[in-house]
């Protein structure tokens, strides 16, 4: 009885171990849950999120990263359907760049968008069974045009994503990257940022993997690494809310299972038990006798 007891005891131990630890998980990075989808929550950012819709909103910088799953006939056109649907669009403008990247998890398309003279936007957008994961980069000041790239190396030997900065330049400004200069390295949550700029253009990259995140910005610099960062850290840290429906009724089965079985187990003990003391009473009653 005391090793039964003794049993439970640890295993209840271990239990609320490993739900301290996920809680102190999501302590440091909290995360906003959806039933398709997960993503951080942008610390320092406003959150806009809704049912379905993680939107986070960074008004120093005008700029909106928003998440969602959307129908479609293909990944582009259920990006660009939701971007229109999204600031309210009857049509919208060709794409100023075009490409797309191979990561861990599966193949993203990437578009990019001037929408008017104070809007840009930026696109990410994959398969996730029947409908899209697309993921947008808003900035919306007339000031300034800011947009994000994931572009895969050209050259993978390389530790540095110079190439693809001078690329991105090239493709969306008439600058390339020997007009502006270093404006240094900085290590921020989510990585390493090289920056360059001048007084009238800005880039900041980093490499992940085979691939380069590139952000480019039009106009006055700006903390443009930072507005970079949270977006790769929304990229990188998205992931599929997996249906578990199917381990948890085996959890809860093998549970019940070792349950009744504990307590089988007791009352299995306390009959023998019972029987011991019954034939202890018979023998104490003939020795009388």
């Amino acid at each position: 009885m005391r090793r039964a007891k003794r049993t439970t005891t640890i295993l209840l131990a271990l239990l609320a171990l490993a739900l301290a630890g996920w809680t102190s998980a999501q302590a440091e990075m909290p995360y906003f849950q959806s039933a398709d989808f997960n993503v951080p929550i942008l610390v320092g950012w406003q959150n806009q999120s809704v049912a379905g819709v993680a939107q986070f909103h960074q008004p120093s910088a005008a700029a909106t990263i928003r998440v969602t799953m959307t129908a479609g006939a293909d990944a582009q056109a259920a990006a660009a359907a939701d971007l229109a649907g999204w600031l309210g669009l009857a049509n919208l403008a060709a794409p100023v760049y075009s490409g797309k990247v191979n990561l861990a998890d599966g193949t993203w398309q990437v578009r990019a968008y001037d929408i008017d003279a104070e809007r840009s936007a930026s696109q990410l957008a994959r398969q996730a069974g029947d409908r899209f994961i697309v993921i947008t980069f808003l900035e919306s000041e007339a000031t300034s045009r800011t947009l994000m790239l994931a572009i895969a190396q050209a050259d993978e030997m390389l530790d540095t994503a110079e190439p693809e900065l001078d690329s991105a330049l090239q493709q969306l400004t008439q600058l390339r990257l020997d007009d502006l200069e270093a404006a240094g390295a900085f290590e921020l949550p989510g990585g390493d940022w090289l920056v360059f700029q001048n007084e009238t253009a800005q880039v900041a990259g980093s490499l992940f993997g085979n691939d380069s995140y590139i952000a480019l910005r039009e106009g006055p610099p700006g903390d443009l690494a930072s507005l970079a960062d949270a977006w790769r850290n929304m990229l990188l840290g998205f992931f599929i809310t997996p249906d578990n429906s199917l381990y948890l009724g085996l959890g809860l089965a093998v549970s019940l299972l070792i349950l009744a079985a504990l307590l089988g187990s007791f009352a299995w003990r306390a009959r023998t038990l019972q029987k011991d003391l019954a034939m202890i009473e018979q023998l104490g009653n003939a020795d009388a006798n």
